[in-house]
């Protein structure tokens, strides 16, 4: 597998891609493609594609890719389909069409791009788990990250200098949190592992070369552990959770299970240095034997201890990275008061009160504040007021934010922050800092602070998730000069 990242890469000429896509994995782009199991037809050279679609009605040409990895064909109608790449023309199968828009799949492709690959992991096909193994990470990087700054500077007319350099961590492993789907209906011959892209079909492995070595190295043993045991029907789904002290594997069951699959994935936990915790329907957790509490390092002698639900940046280097830009974004100083919204369990909170800032975190989930409020005591850090909110309703968001606060740092979920953002543009901080998960809401979030009298002063993107569509990005809103 790692050889694939090791290949020799070779400038290329005539390409219609970023600049910082110039490069090629070495050998056939056919061959490598064909591992992906697409179909592959001999180029006609005679005839020019001037427009996206030609005149058979089922084959269309790729111009660029946008910045979910979709290859995106423009025209009277706009195409975009999972699978293809810039410069290559492609059958396709149409998955839904809106108006003059429509998402579409590959099913065959004439004369593959250079930059095509061979995927590194031999379920890719099937697995729902990531869907951009099928191109070089570098080029799909650039290629999206180029499509996020358009979007932006199209629907928030940012100006130029703004747009930052990516944050980028390892690839692969770099998952250090997930979720394993099970299906247990016959426990001599169980599957685990991810579900089937727009399926509940689970695809079998036994090990997964985007997460962190400890869980990637643990699924086939486990799932070899439960086999044989009747109550595996009962498992609703597995978690497995890498800190930095320990990795700890959380099964979620609907009924009892036997003690004898309890006493075997005790042992096998133990083999592999991990620890076993269980999850009753009711969601009450009970650890089998010692197990530990995670601990899991962030920056300036910082750490979070989260519970097997907690949410938390699944990518270590990347939110490494993302913590340290937001110190430099927000510039916390002595005593300023600064308000951490979405604080989950402090991940942000605790380096910018390491400043010196008086923080208010606010958080929605009352169990996180609670563990938060502990964790920030245990490392000696006093200067932190942790508050439980309902951060959809208006009412309190508005009272909470009249209190006055120098700087403001959002992380929502993918929902975004709308309410806040409203909010916002009536208590006026000088600096807000946004982290976001999810660029549609972000971009509706941020018409909001503009709108209101902000300036989106820099932004770009986080690569907390690569091989996948899903992309992080942050950005600095400064009170704009009147």
């Amino acid at each position: 597998m790692a050889n694939l990242f090791k290949q020799s890469r070779a400038k290329q000429k005539n390409k219609t891609t970023p600049s910082q896509a110039q490069t090629n994995t070495k050998g056939s782009a056919r061959a490598n493609a064909q591992v992906a199991g697409l179909r592959f037809k001999k180029s006609k050279q005679s005839k020019e594609h001037n427009t996206a679609q030609d005149a058979n009605n089922n084959a269309i040409t790729i111009q660029e890719l946008d910045w979910m990895g979709q290859g995106v064909a423009r025209g009277a109608t706009m195409y975009f389909v999972e699978g293809a790449l810039p410069g290559e023309t492609c059958d396709i199968e149409v998955i839904s069409s809106k108006k003059k828009v429509v998402s579409a799949k590959t099913i065959s492709i004439q004369g593959p791009s250079e930059l095509r690959q061979p995927p590194f992991c031999p379920v890719f096909e099937a697995c729902g788990g990531c869907q951009l193994q099928h191109i070089d990470a570098d080029a799909a990087l650039a290629y999206r990250d180029n499509a996020l700054k358009t979007m932006m500077e199209r629907q928030l007319s940012i100006g130029s200098g703004v747009w930052q350099a990516p944050l980028v961590g390892p690839r692969p492993q770099y998952r250090r949190k997930a979720r394993l789907a099970i299906d247990a209906r016959n426990p001599d011959n169980i599957k685990l592992g991810f579900r089937e892209a727009n399926s509940n079909k689970v695809v079998n492995l036994d090990t997964c070369p985007i997460l962190v070595n400890p869980l990637s190295t643990a699924i086939g043993p486990l799932r070899n552990a439960l086999e044989g045991y009747d109550s595996a029907r009962h498992i609703g789904h597995i978690s497995l959770i890498a800190g930095d002290n320990r990795a700890q594997v959380v099964i979620k069951h609907t009924k009892a299970l036997e003690d004898a699959l309890i006493e075997t994935v005790d042992a096998f936990a133990k083999a592999h240095g991990l620890d076993v915790v269980l999850e009753n329907k009711q969601g009450r957790l009970r650890s089998v034997g010692e197990a530990q509490g995670l601990i899991m390092h962030t920056v300036d002698g910082c750490s979070i201890s989260p519970s097997a639900n907690d949410f938390i940046q699944i990518n270590k280097v990347v939110n490494e990275k993302m913590i340290n830009q937001a110190l430099v974004w927000l510039d916390p100083r002595p005593n300023e008061r600064i308000a951490d919204w979405f604080s989950g369990l402090g991940n942000f909170t605790l380096p910018i009160a390491k400043k010196g800032a008086l923080v208010q975190a606010i958080e929605g989930v009352a169990e996180m504040v609670r563990r938060a409020r502990d964790n920030a005591q245990q490392q000696g850090i006093e200067n932190v007021e942790w508050l439980h909110l309902d951060l959809a309703n208006k009412a309190n968001v508005e009272a909470s934010l009249q209190q006055g606060f120098d700087k403001v740092l959002l992380d929502p979920s993918r929902e975004g922050a709308l309410t806040v953002c409203h909010a916002l543009v009536k208590a006026l901080p000088k600096t807000i800092v946004y982290v976001s998960c999810n660029p549609s809401t972000f971009s509706r979030d941020a018409k909001v602070l503009i709108n209101g009298g902000y300036e989106m002063e820099k932004a770009g993107v986080a690569e907390m998730f690569p091989f996948t569509h899903h992309m992080e990005m942050m950005a600095l809103f400064t009170q704009r000069q009147q």
